[in-house]
């Protein structure tokens, strides 16, 4: 039993590889998958995050300003009832400060000398120096103009009980600190709009909401592994609230212009990316009811993408182990299950080199692989059997290709070939080739001259090959029988053509052109049967419709002439010039043959040169299709 080679398998590396890059394309895919869901349900929850921010703020000023709406409107009466005197008011702005502790202070702010012993402008202020102590002061001046200021300014032209949230500002008479209004008109007994009711609040609470809001999402994940991070160098997550002028209330971090306006030109933003400084955030935002101010909740794309990132380092981290698992697992597999093939193949170049009695391997399971094995060994006997038919049908082809090389030169040697023919003579001039498109073909032409004159023919037998080969060889012999009997171009062509009726069961027939040319005067008489016409200088011969010979053997064949003068050239030809073939199927046509005569001057060997070189340019690679024939006479008579 023969020893096999067993190296490593290229098939085995192949399939191995395209499973893995199966595996591997469709790890990716789920990959890919994975993410992209991971992705979208890390941005809903980014947007949800920042809606519930978003809603808790939200809420809680909105409880803070109806409590104080409530609170405002239950002791307005007691207020507007105080309006008799200056003393009166500041005991009622005490009362009112002391049920509400909340307040930073609470102010009534007059129309201009309301009380004519208060002067032009009278806001009396009370606010807790202390705990339980209160301070009671007039603020208005002329260095505090209250007339001026937006919270009086909006509240007064408000209907009764309505009220005006005011935008944060720095109160340098009154609190002394940064705070907000909520203001009032205030009415006098008789219903008369004589000032404003302000109640001044407290800013610090919404601040300290949003830094504890901040706290919970600042790099949470992230500074656990990094405890050492200080937290004011975290942009991770960041709130902004802004006024209705687009200016910072409360925040960790400014925004820029552009992104500012962005924010200002829309009531809200869902969730929109942005840059930050060339930072990439995902910003939501809400006019917070109440009041013109904005809620801005930034997270940064780091933030949003977490579980992005870390879900996607996870899955690689298995893709990776789990691929070097797989190709070592399938590449032992793969090798063990292709190892027949590795036999097969041994097997299969022994009889490749011609061993064909080399045994075959056997396998114990009857799969694909041994189904394979029987196809060889049936392939093998195939082999064995189609040498031997080989050896026969190559011998029988060398003998044939023998017999047509000698066929090819016995047909060649029946045609002229010597050129000039007649070299001691110079009133004729005469060349001819002939270029058969297999081994031996059916045109031919020839000459001779008897009795001072030259006669001469040129034909092409239908068809190819061997059959028109016998046929061209008879035309060409009844030619020269019968030309020596007569020198009627009509008469030898009848003859001819009953001779090659006589028998013809193949049906084949032959367009041939006879000439006889007087030497002495230049007289030429012709036949033509079918061929084409013959050019003399450069115009066509004319020539009757005649039947080729072998058609009807009772067709009168009938016969013209014509007079050569000195130097004149007559060129014959067979339809393998102009119906050649280039590339595109084009044929080379009787146009082109007549452009080569009408720009020719020369003899007639130059003449079938420049024709010959015209045909292979124009037909470039195309294989030759059928014969091809030339026969040029030039007639040169100088007495």
């Amino acid at each position: 039993m023969k020893i096999f080679n067993k190296g490593k398998s290229r098939l085995s590396r192949r399939i191995t590889w395209r499973v893995i890059l199966i595996m591997v394309l469709f790890n990716v895919f789920i990959f890919g998958t994975v993410i992209l869901s991971d992705l979208i349900l890390s941005m809903m929850e980014g947007e949800n995050r920042a809606k519930h921010i978003i809603d808790g703020i939200e809420g809680k000023l909105t409880t803070m300003l109806r409590a104080v709406e409530v609170a405002s409107k239950n002791n307005l009466a007691e207020i507007e009832a105080s309006l008799d005197s200056p003393e009166k008011v500041f005991d009622a702005l005490e009362h009112e400060l002391r049920v509400n502790n909340l307040y930073i202070g609470c102010a009534a702010a007059f129309e201009p000398n309301y009380f004519a012993s208060q002067g032009h402008w009278f806001e009396p202020y009370v606010k807790f120096s202390d705990s339980a102590y209160v301070e009671r002061k007039q603020i208005g001046s002329a260095q505090h103009d209250y007339l001026k200021m937006e919270w009086y300014e909006k509240a007064f032209h408000m209907d009764k009980g309505k009220g005006f949230v005011s935008d944060p500002y720095f109160d340098d008479a009154g609190g002394k600190r940064i705070l907000f209004t909520f203001s009032t008109p205030l009415f006098n007994r008789k219903g008369r709009k004589v000032g404003v009711f302000g109640i001044d609040l407290n800013l610090d609470w919404l601040g300290q909401t949003l830094a504890d809001e901040e706290k919970k999402f600042k790099y949470a994940e992230f500074t656990e592994n990094d405890p050492d991070q200080p937290d004011d160098k975290d942009d991770t997550f960041f709130i902004q609230v802004l006024d209705s002028k687009g200016k910072k209330i409360a925040g960790s971090k400014s925004f820029d212009e552009k992104t500012l306006h962005t924010i200002q030109e829309k009531d809200s933003i869902a969730f929109e990316e942005v840059k930050i400084k060339g930072d990439t955030y995902f910003i939501s935002s809400r006019r917070l009811g109440r009041t013109n101010w904005t809620l801005i909740v930034a997270q940064h794309k780091d933030l949003v993408y977490l579980n992005v990132y870390a879900l996607g380092v996870i899955i690689l981290f298995f893709m990776i182990v789990g691929g070097i698992v797989l190709f070592f697992f399938t590449s032992r597999r793969i090798k063990l299950a292709i190892q027949p093939l590795r036999f097969l193949s041994d097997s299969a170049k022994e009889v490749a080199q011609g061993h064909f009695d080399t045994p075959m391997p056997t396998f114990k399971h009857q799969d694909e692989i041994a189904q394979l094995r029987d196809s060889f060994c049936s392939m093998q006997q195939s082999l064995k059997r189609y040498v031997e038919e080989l050896k026969v049908s190559t011998a029988t082809k060398a003998s044939i290709e023998s017999e047509l090389n000698v066929a090819h030169s016995i047909q060649m040697s029946m045609l002229p070939k010597e050129f000039p023919p007649f070299p001691e003579r110079n009133d004729i001039n005469i060349y001819g080739i002939q270029k058969p498109a297999k081994a031996v073909g059916g045109d031919l032409f020839d000459f001779f001259i008897r009795d001072e004159q030259l006669f001469f023919c040129i034909g092409d037998v239908s068809g190819k090959g061997v059959p028109a080969s016998l046929v061209m060889a008879v035309t060409r012999t009844l030619f020269r029988n019968i030309s020596v009997h007569t020198a009627e171009p009509s008469h030898i062509m009848e003859t001819m053509n009953v001779a090659v009726c006589d028998g013809n069961d193949n049906n084949m027939f032959v367009t041939l052109f006879i000439g006889v040319l007087d030497l002495q005067t230049g007289h030429l008489c012709y036949c033509n049967a079918g061929h084409d016409s013959p050019y003399i200088q450069r115009d066509m011969l004319p020539c009757d419709p005649n039947l080729p010979i072998g058609v009807m053997p009772d067709w009168h064949f009938t016969e013209q002439e014509t007079d050569m003068a000195s130097g004149t050239i007559i060129f014959l030809y067979t339809d393998g010039l102009t119906e050649a073939e280039n590339t595109h199927l084009e044929q080379f046509g009787h146009q082109r043959v007549s452009e080569v005569i009408t720009s020719f001057e020369g003899t007639p060997q130059q003449l079938i040169a420049c024709m010959s070189d015209a045909v292979r340019h124009f037909v470039g690679e195309t294989e030759q299709n059928d014969d091809l024939t030339m026969l040029a006479i030039e007639y040169k008579n100088d007495k």
